[in-house]
């Protein structure tokens, strides 16, 4: 093996080009992205065995379940009236807006468990009643606007599917994918028309 000279040592090219990489990377660190992902925040929440995403800005009260004055004649999604923040508020299970079985059964039921969640923008005074609330999930605006390729679930009020914002944490027990609802289209045809 013949040894280079001090001053005229050849580094073998495979080494150069690792560290001219390798000097690139470092040089971008620190360096702001310039994209910009828009994204929406959602209230996930849990009715059944099925996650739902509700648009953060629609939502303007999270309540525990109470007991509610059943409406005589109404359809069995409504499950009756409450009183919230000094407003009489129709209490819609969503589950049973949405065509899937009601978790609790019947309109007649007391719910001692769960969530009631106050809606506001224009909607009326309606509250929605979940399982549980899950969380508040950031998510790319596109993709919780990409059509849902599934049938039935009250297909006219989905709006998009969102994936959780990173699988490994949906495998670990964190957040998991949700449908995400549209609120005017799921409500239109228990509020008012005008």
């Amino acid at each position: 093996m013949i040894e280079p000279s001090a001053g005229t040592a050849e580094v073998d090219p495979r080494i150069a080009a690792l560290l001219a990489e390798r000097t690139a990377a470092l040089a971008r660190r620190g360096v702001e992205s310039t994209s910009h992902v828009a994204t929406r925040p959602f209230l996930v929440c849990l009715s059944g065995n099925d996650r739902y995403g509700l648009p953060l800005e629609s939502v303007a009260q999270v309540a525990p379940a109470r007991a509610y004055t059943p409406v005589p004649g109404s359809p069995p999604e409504l499950l009756g009236l409450v009183v919230l923040s000094g407003r009489v508020v129709s209490v819609l299970s969503l589950a049973g807006a949405l065509g899937r079985p009601t978790p609790l059964g019947s309109s007649d039921t007391v719910h001692t468990s769960g969530h009631i969640l106050l809606l506001r923008g224009g909607i009326g005074p309606v509250a929605l009643f979940v399982d549980r609330v899950l969380s508040v999930a950031d998510v790319d605006s596109a993709l919780a606007a990409a059509p849902l390729p599934l049938g039935g679930l009250g297909a006219d009020a989905i709006s998009g599917y969102a994936p959780a914002p990173g699988q490994e944490a949906a495998r670990k027990g964190g957040d998991a994918d949700f449908v995400v609802i549209d609120l005017p289209r799921l409500l239109r045809r228990y509020l008012p028309q005008g």
